[in-house]
């Protein structure tokens, strides 16, 4: 069972999802040109593009379903505070993905592009979100 954790200014604060969905991933585009050549066309080889991937899952409010990893809290409005709080303060997030075995498949910072949120009938929270590639800005090369 694969675990993602978002983390803000250096582990100030820390929220484990308390569930995965089953199918997801980065995109990872790399920004490339077409060149119109005298007779042919040719691929010109661009940079990386910043890597996104979306989430849909729950939030359970009030009860711990046996999936959940033993960290991830049972209060939904918790973690719809977390991004909601954390977004305004305009702070890159930090995600990171553990595979079953506890190897990190994935630690870079991030940005929450989108995040949405809805009551479910039995007061859960369904949620998506997508989730960015953040680069810092450096000076020099």
């Amino acid at each position: 069972m694969y675990q993602i954790i978002f983390s803000i200014n250096n582990n100030e604060e820390v929220a484990v999802l308390p569930a995965v969905p089953p199918d997801f991933g980065p995109e990872l585009p790399q920004n490339n040109e077409t060149y119109g050549g005298l007779s042919k066309d040719y691929n010109l080889l661009g940079t990386m593009g910043l890597w996104s991937f979306e989430l849909s899952s729950i939030f359970p409010v009030g009860r711990r379903y046996a999936f959940m990893p033993p960290e991830a809290s049972t209060d939904g409005w918790s973690y719809v505070e977390f991004f909601r709080r954390n977004r305004e303060r305009r702070l890159p997030f930090q995600v990171i993905v553990l595979d079953g075995a506890g190897v990190c498949r994935l630690n870079s910072p991030c940005s929450i592009d989108s995040f949405a949120w809805s009551v479910k009938r039995n007061g859960d929270i369904a949620y998506s979100m997508t989730v960015r590639e953040y680069r810092f800005v450096r000076g020099g090369t």
